[in-house]
């Protein structure tokens, strides 16, 4: 399979694919995180202009069979330090950007991949559902948005204690890693799928 891994991180989301053997591209704009295999440091507002681009001036858009995505949390968290809380606490009223979440539906608008998951936290689904995104499963932390084939939860490891990585400038990266088994739960139900023709 090809796979497009969008606000890919340390990786996790796309790693079983990666393992696997299947041809994974992971996008990410922090340049500390140059060293995760099969990374191209880009924003992904480059991605979409690129990919415009191409289908403007007639080019082919490459088959993508899986795009994954897990845009940035933070102003959808309902942790208690979470900009979201602390403006509900004072009482104000918070209306987070969803424009890079618009951009990924751009992406995937445009390269139409046979499947495709957004992932974030629960937080988000109050606000994800004015672009009409509802979860389609929830494990855990993980809300799935998408066209995937559904699957059975599979048995997640519990959040370590981050406290550890205080200091760490990739700790935001650390919390937010897809483990190992969520991603090989999606691949194996993508794997097993299959369609009215294979019949």
């Amino acid at each position: 399979m090809k796979v497009l891994d969008l606000f890919s991180g340390l990786g996790g989301f796309s790693e079983a694919f990666l393992r696997a053997g299947d041809e994974v591209v992971r996008v990410e704009n922090n340049p500390l995180l140059s060293e995760v295999p099969n990374t191209s440091i880009e924003c992904v507002r480059q991605v979409r202009d690129r990919l415009l681009e191409y289908k403007q001036n007639g080019h082919p858009i490459r088959d993508i069979d899986v795009v994954l995505a897990s845009p940035p949390c933070y102003e959808f968290s309902l942790a208690y330090s979470a900009p979201r809380v602390v403006a509900q606490r004072k009482g104000e009223e918070w209306n987070p950007s969803l424009e890079l979440v618009e951009v990924t539906m751009e992406i995937i608008n445009i390269i139409q991949p046979r499947y495709w998951i957004i992932e974030n936290v629960v937080g988000s689904a109050r606000y994800f559902k004015h672009l009409g995104l509802i979860p389609r499963q929830v494990h855990r932390p993980y809300l799935l948005y998408g066209n995937f084939p559904m699957f059975a939860k599979p048995k997640l490891p519990r959040k370590q204690d981050h406290d550890s990585y205080h200091g760490n400038p990739l700790r935001a990266n650390i919390r937010a890693m897809i483990p190992f088994e969520l991603s090989t739960a999606i691949r194996e139900a993508i794997v097993c799928q299959k369609s009215i023709l294979e019949y």
